[in-house]
């Protein structure tokens, strides 16, 4: 049994002259867990100006979807992918880490996958 919630979470630093912006997918989010966050992520990225922009998702505490979440979730990362330079994404399981390197191929930014979480940092971090 899972005590994880279920949702999705977003957090916004700007340090210098870069953005960080930190996303959390924790369960089962639902399709409504990411529309409630595309006007918070849209905001983040339009009204910080920056030149560099980095994502840190940790999907950790992911235990999957349904199809309409999947779907929605796809159509974000397609409207909004591009935005970021590097997007590193940390989890432990390697299903999750091969479902990424699918989405991937649908990214333009840079993605890797991290096992530890200050690695991932680090490296979104880095210019």
């Amino acid at each position: 049994m899972s005590t994880y919630k279920n949702g999705v979470s977003l957090n916004a630093k700007r340090y210098n002259d870069k953005l960080l912006l930190n996303m959390k997918t924790s369960g089962h989010p639902s399709e409504m867990d990411f529309e409630k966050i595309t006007p918070q992520l849209e905001a983040a990225i339009y009204s910080i100006h920056s030149p560099y922009a980095g994502l840190l998702v940790d999907i950790s505490e992911f235990e999957g979807w349904s199809m309409k979440s999947a779907w929605t979730e796809f159509l974000l990362s397609q409207r909004l992918g591009g935005e970021f330079d590097r997007i590193a994404i940390y989890g432990k399981s390697p299903w999750q880490n091969r479902l990424i390197r699918v989405i991937s191929w649908f990214i333009s930014a840079d993605i890797k996958v991290f096992k530890r979480k200050k690695e991932a940092t680090d490296w979104v971090m880095s210019s």
